[in-house]
This record gives C-alpha cells, structure tokens and sequence, in this order.
C-alpha cells in the first residue's frame, strides 16, 4: 500500500497494518481509539518511526482501512449474541464481549465487573467472554471455532452449571454450539461469521 512507503521499518508498517485491519474487523473501537493503540504500540516498539508518521498520517491509514475492511449489513450474528449476552447477565452471568486479549485478561475484567455489580446489590453467579485473540482467529480462518471462556464465582451453581446455561442460551438463539460438558474445555460456537461494524452505540 502506498501509505507503507511513510514508515521506514517495514516490519511496524506491516504489523500495524495488520492491527488496524483485525481492529477494524471487530467492529469495537472508533478510529480514535484504533489510532491511540497505534500510537501507543509505535512508542512501545518502534520508537524511531515516531518521527516519520503524524497522527493525520495514522488517521488516514485507519480511513483507507475502513473503507476496504469494515463490515457492512445488518449484524445480524452480532445481535443475537449480544442478546445471549444481555440474558445471561440478567441470570447473575457476568457476560463480556472482546474482554482483553488473553484468558487472564478477560477473567479479570470479568471479575471487575462482577465486583461492580455486586456493589450494587445484585448477586452474580458465574461469567462467560471471549477475548480478542479468540475473535482474531475466526477473522482469519472461516472455519475456526468461536470460543467462549466461562467460570463460577461460588460452590453452586458449579461452573459445569454455568456452562450448561451458557450453552443452552446460545443454542435457543440458532448458534451451532459443541461443549463436552466438563468445566475445563471451553464452549465452540461453529460457522460463526463475524458480522459486526463500529457504531457509537455500542
């Protein structure tokens, strides 16, 4: 692309490409925020290229990116996962979209949120998330399995349980779901087509 000719390393030009077009794909983040994480992933990395690329320069590469990668349509799979998610939190299932990039991440943004609701006087059992290393894969490969962490907070419900009801909730919408039942393997959404694109909404 002709933008990549503005960074001298040809590695940050090709990573960076990369994360604006996975960050773009998720349907998460608006291109401030997408242009923060590149600023901030150049100071991290790549500290030299900090004097060869503007922040316009960025916000132009997040444009062009959009244009060509962002998805389009009625978000249709989004939609009814995000309204497994809103059931299960109604069941006491702290239940997060895009919960950091690893499994510890997401288990403890889960348990942050669930100290938070707990503050308020509502009782949580159990949660449920997937993070964003977990949505990357089904980006790139159409027939990876899309997968679903899940944990319990206290000895009953067991997390077997949790699971259950996580697995059941998804099913009841349409979702293709495969879980052997056991509280270490985690629940597969099959065939799942990634369809969500930013809006301020949400």
């Amino acid at each position: 692309m002709e933008w990549k000719s503005k960074i001298k390393n040809e590695s940050c030009a090709d990573e960076l490409e990369e994360m604006i077009i996975n960050y773009v794909k998720a349907g998460f983040w608006s291109n401030d925020k997408i242009l923060e994480e590149c600023e901030q992933y150049i100071k991290d990395f790549y500290r030299n290229e900090c004097n060869h690329i503007t922040k316009d320069d960025l916000l132009e590469i997040i444009k062009v990116l959009c244009k060509e990668f962002q998805n389009t349509g009625n978000q249709e799979n989004f939609l009814k996962l995000q309204s497994a998610f809103d059931s299960l939190m109604k069941q006491g299932i702290v239940a997060l979209h895009y919960a950091g990039y690893t499994q510890s991440d997401g288990f403890a943004d889960c348990n942050g949120m669930a100290g938070w609701i707990e503050r308020d006087g509502k009782k949580v059992i159990g949660c449920c998330f997937y993070t964003a290393q977990d949505l990357e894969r089904i980006l790139h490969k159409d027939d990876m399995p899309f997968y679903i962490s899940f944990g319990n907070y206290f000895e009953e419900p067991t997390a077997e349980e949790i699971g259950q009801m996580i697995v059941d909730e998804l099913r009841s919408i349409g979702f293709c779901v495969e879980w052997d039942g056991t509280a270490e393997t985690r629940i597969e959404i099959k065939n799942l087509k990634w369809d969500k694109y930013y809006t301020d909404s949400k």
